[in-house]
């Protein structure tokens, strides 16, 4: 039953990123597996700029701990994770980055995310109000979670 919470909270994330990325960035990719390459993993989000030759990789997590370390951790399990992908698309020519996007369950905003949303060319002005709808987001699925959890009425 709470995985569809954190199935909900984490796709809450992902869709915001992606309707938040222009289109002139690439064609945007959502929970599809890659195309050009041969593999079973399927990043959240894929971004492919065929004029540039660019592929940008990035995974979302929300792990349940604020600390920062946890944040960093999920981080590189992200990055780890895809590395093999990306090596398959430099072997291509293309200019590579694998990122992750990080929200804590309780709300807590990865620093790096901001380098990501840079990268993907996010407006500052837009990244600001994002930052603040996904923090909120994370928040209110967390809630629904837990009220979920303790009483055993789905909150969604």
């Amino acid at each position: 039953m709470h995985s569809v919470g954190w199935q909900g909270r984490h796709d809450a994330v992902l869709g915001r990123l992606s309707r938040a990325i222009p289109r002139a960035v690439g064609d945007v990719r959502v929970n599809q597996t890659c195309p050009r390459v041969v593999s079973d993993l399927q990043p959240d989000l894929v971004v492919i700029n065929e004029d540039e030759r660019t592929v940008r990789i990035v995974d979302v997590a929300v792990p349940f701990e604020n600390r920062s370390l946890a944040l960093v951790e999920a981080g590189n399990h992200k990055v780890n994770k895809y590395a093999s992908l990306a090596e398959k698309y430099r072997e291509k020519g293309y200019e590579v980055s694998v990122d992750a996007f990080i929200v804590g369950a309780f709300g807590s905003w990865d620093q790096a995310n901001e380098g990501v949303l840079k990268h993907l060319r996010v407006s500052p002005r837009y990244a600001r109000v994002l930052r603040r709808l996904m923090v909120s987001d994370v928040i209110r699925w967390s809630r629904d979670i837990y009220v979920t959890h303790v009483t055993g009425h789905q909150q969604w």
